[in-house]
């Protein structure tokens, strides 16, 4: 059974987001594609199933974990709806002299903002993290029979850490006892979680509302290629300049 922080449990649970992620990116593409220039409600619709794929992951409970599994699914549809076709409707945009400088800008930024929303989710969901351990956890202890201060602190920081295997090893901690520990150690990760995708939510609504002033780009999308185009009057350049 693929339970806990199992490395086969952890990838098998992240494989939906992947797959969605992907699918997002492929159909956005093409429907880039088939509708030309009219992106706007392409991206706007995208920024949406992504902004309530991560705000109903809030919902995960230790007893629901297969209903995430669609979740996960819609999430990764809307952020792959979002990461390529924007990058690749900002190349479509700039004149062709500056797409290298705008493909690097376009990664640029999704390392930058990637590196601020794990800063301020990981902060948010530590702090509440620290105070539902001490809440739900420390009860538990205390509940079992636990009553060691120091020992229920190992508990806590082991379970933090995510080290729940070595739990069972404490001095005083049965079968049973370490069973319902991690249980409570689950409960309080879960009571955490919510925190980070409520804010997740703020970032998607600031997309959904950005997603509303894209243009129509209808008459920037023709059958020319840029590097092709480059080639081309740079080779014209070159013979202008031998023949002077």
């Amino acid at each position: 059974m693929l339970t806990s922080n199992s490395p086969v449990g952890v990838g098998v649970r992240g494989m939906p987001f992947a797959f969605g992620t992907f699918t997002g990116c492929f159909i956005s593409l093409i429907f880039i594609s088939w509708f030309r220039g009219h992106v706007k409600w392409l991206v706007f619709i995208s920024s949406v199933l992504m902004t309530v794929g991560c705000g109903c992951l809030s919902l995960a409970r230790v007893d629901n974990i297969h209903a995430v599994y669609g979740i996960l699914f819609i999430a990764g549809l809307g952020v792959g709806g979002i990461t390529v076709p924007v990058s690749t409707i900002a190349t479509i945009v700039c004149k062709g002299e500056y797409i290298a400088t705008i493909t690097a800008l376009t990664f640029t930024v999704r390392i930058v903002g990637g590196a601020v929303g794990y800063t301020v989710y990981y902060n948010v969901f530590a702090h509440k993290l620290v105070s539902e351990l001490k809440e739900v956890l420390g009860m538990e202890c205390v509940r079992l029979g636990i009553t060691n201060p120091t020992l229920i602190a190992q508990v806590i920081n082991l379970t933090a850490a995510s080290l729940v295997k070595e739990i069972r090893y404490l001095p005083g901690i049965n079968e049973n006892t370490w069973a319902q520990l991690v249980l409570a150690g689950q409960t309080a990760f879960s009571n955490a979680y919510p925190w980070a995708y409520y804010c997740s939510v703020g970032f998607g609504a600031v997309s959904v509302l950005a997603s509303l002033f894209l243009e129509d780009l209808t008459e920037m999308m023709d059958d020319s290629v840029v590097a092709m185009q480059w080639a081309n009057e740079n080779r014209e350049s070159n013979q202008q300049e031998s023949s002077s």
